[in-house]
């Protein structure tokens, strides 16, 4: 019974810890022009690798904010990836007896959202002209870009 408990409590202090320390917020202090847009980005090994394209694709300019977090449909699909997984890892075991049925649900539960993960990116555009913004101690932007250098023939 003790070894159950400590589960549930750490399972609970998991989910606790998931709600707030992954929002982020990025703001570049230009005013933002237009709509928010909101983006769902996809992640595999825990958010170590990309999955889907960057957010902003829309900002020709680039962007005036940027926030990304866990939204409500993400901790939706996390629990279904969970409960997907579960399953999963239970009919893996098949025939085993029910302790062994119960750690390869588990840990296909675990495992699943670990490997397929999903965040809520939220962004704004910035205006037009970025050079209006520049400090004056800035030389003007000319949009010239480094050239490559040559490879040796």
């Amino acid at each position: 019974m003790k070894k159950r408990s400590l589960t549930i409590v750490a399972a609970v202090a998991v989910l606790a810890s998931q709600t707030a320390c992954y929002n982020t917020r990025v703001v570049s202090g230009r005013v933002p022009e237009g709509p928010s847009y909101t983006e769902r980005q996809w992640f595999t090994v825990a958010g170590l690798a990309n999955l889907s394209g960057p957010a902003g694709h829309e900002c020709t300019n680039g962007l005036s904010s940027a926030e990304s977090r866990m939204s409500g449909t993400d901790w939706l699909i996390n629990v279904g990836l969970s409960v997907a997984g579960g399953i999963a890892g239970s009919l893996a075991c098949g025939s085993s007896d029910d302790a062994a049925r119960a750690y390869c649900a588990s840990a296909g539960a675990a495992l699943l959202p670990f490997f397929l993960s999903s965040r809520t990116v939220e962004y704004t555009c910035a205006p037009g002209s970025a050079t209006a913004e520049r400090p004056a101690w800035m030389p003007p932007a000319t949009g010239n870009v480094a050239p490559v250098a040559a490879s040796a023939q």
